[in-house]
């Protein structure tokens, strides 16, 4: 019988400042850990290591010793051998982060305030530039084009040069971003909902269109006929004094903010069966993506059959019924070891209200609010009747188990899933009412999962913001799975 697979991700920077053995211990002795899943790759694209520069003749793209490294401190030389010491496995976590710039986000300190999010920095990955998406408005934006060939060719040379040169037991992949459709109808900022300019049509993406059979000129009108609509319901919504209608200026010449005659969701629709060729581009864009995920579980099996690919599923493909519909499972199952899709029920309760504030706004403000998140249940096949008190309640272990259950269903029970389980992660502004991590809830929904199905999970969000006392309870936990369910 396989061993039940307990994940936990753990910054580098926490093994050099508590200790890289002390560390290890007490995740094997106190919460079962038996994977350590761990950012060799620092954030904003440093890294922890030295990389080693054979592998990187096909791109232009360069990353530097983080100040973990200058001090000293090989990551891969410090953890992996004393992991393996214990049994445990490695898994480097390598997550393709959009890059932010602060300044085009058009939110001042006094913003960042009130909504409570700390705004990413800018990466430090060298020659970005020339990977950036261009929009519909012919500008660069401030992240990259998952399609430029550059741009994939420096992930799988940080895949292969990992792999190959270090003793790890796999990558866990994290990518968290949406695509044009998502980005106009409701943004891609964290402090509210402003519609942006859809992207990418830079000639990577247009070339590829191109051999689709996608008319690119219609794809551009129709996303700006759709952006057009998007900021209609921002403009209302910011008149009428909405704090989830993000500052700024529109980006089309309209002022209307008028709702439609029909109705903004009879619009929307409209919009699409007019424009087929935002669907294609919408489409074409998660494909990419896809292929991205392709391309790096092909390395990771031309370096060695035994070394493993897991994908983090991003945890609003839970709660947007568009990213629900665009992740498929299906398809990545054929290209991956294992999913760990994130389900925090914790802060998911205040994630998921969030979601459904910006629907509504987007496509539904002429209806009440609890008509939307009615709209939204039935999606989902949840019974969440109270919407303002989601927040503060969290989403329950009937979440946990239906969405466990349908994403075993999704890949056939044909590949592991290890559902994301939070502890302690950060949900909102400070002062706002949201359900607290507790060692109960975290003890219950691990059992919950295992009795869905699951054989596995990946403990989140990382080491460094969890309570003892909570991970001490998943400790718990996984030992009673261990005995119910016979693992190890």
């Amino acid at each position: 019988m396989m061993s039940f697979f307990v994940g936990l991700p753990v910054s580098t920077e926490e093994f050099e400042k508590k200790g890289v053995e002390t560390i290890l211990d007490y995740l094997k002795d106190k919460v079962k850990v038996n994977a350590v899943i761990v950012a060799f790759k620092a954030f904003g694209g440093d890294f922890c290591y030295t990389p080693n520069e054979e592998y990187y003749a096909f791109t232009n793209l360069r990353s530097h010793p983080s100040d973990l490294k200058k001090r000293g401190f090989d990551a891969f030389d410090e953890i992996t051998p004393k992991a393996h010491e214990r049994g445990m496995e490695v898994y480097s976590h390598f997550q393709s982060y959009d890059f932010i710039n602060p300044a085009s986000m058009e939110f001042g300190k006094a913003e960042r305030d009130q909504y409570g999010f700390e705004v990413l920095p800018n990466a430090k990955l060298h020659n970005l530039s020339h990977i950036l998406e261009i929009d519909i408005f012919g500008r660069k934006t401030t992240r990259p084009c998952l399609n430029h060939p550059d741009y994939r060719e420096y992930h799988y040379a940080v895949a292969e040069n990992q792999l190959r040169d270090y003793p790890i037991d796999g990558i866990n992949f994290n990518i968290e971003r949406g695509g044009p459709l998502n980005a106009t109808l409701f943004g891609g900022t964290r402090m509210g909902r402003k519609p942006q300019a859809a992207s990418c049509f830079c000639p990577h993406c247009q070339d590829t269109a191109h051999k689709r059979g996608i008319n690119i000129a219609r794809a551009k009108e129709g996303f700006l006929k759709l952006l057009e609509f998007s900021e209609r319901s921002w403009l209302a919504a910011k008149e009428r004094g909405d704090k989830d209608a993000a500052p700024g200026h529109p980006l089309t010449d309209n002022r209307d903010s008028s709702p439609p005659p029909d109705g903004y969701f009879i619009e929307f629709i409209r919009i699409l069966s007019r424009y087929p060729e935002i669907l294609a581009w919408n489409q074409m864009w998660y494909d990419n993506m896809q292929d991205l995920l392709r391309g790096i579980y092909g390395i990771t099996k031309a370096v060695s059959p035994d070394k493993k690919i897991g994908y983090h599923v991003w945890h609003a493909r839970d709660f947007d019924p568009i990213e629900r519909a665009l992740f498929n499972m299906r398809d990545m199952r054929l290209y991956c070891d294992w999913i760990k899709p994130k389900m925090d029920h914790t802060c998911g309760g205040f994630r998921y209200h969030r979601t459904v504030l910006r629907f509504h706004q987007a496509l539904f403000s002429d209806r009440t609010i609890e008509q939307a998140a009615a709209f939204h249940n039935a999606i989902f096949n949840w019974d969440y009747a109270d919407f303002n008190s989601l927040p503060k309640d969290g989403l329950g272990l009937d979440y946990l188990e239906k969405d466990t259950k349908a994403y075993i269903a999704d890949v056939h029970g044909e590949v592991p899933v290890y559902p994301g389980i939070g502890i302690d992660m950060p949900a909102g502004n400070p002062g706002n009412i949201f359900r607290p991590c507790e060692p109960e809830y975290v003890y219950n929904g691990l059992l919950t999962i295992a009795k869905a199905g699951a054989t596995g999970t990946v403990l989140s969000r990382g080491f460094g913001e969890m309570q003892p006392k909570n991970m001490e309870a998943a400790g718990r936990a996984i030992n009673e799975i261990n005995r119910l369910y016979k693992f190890d």
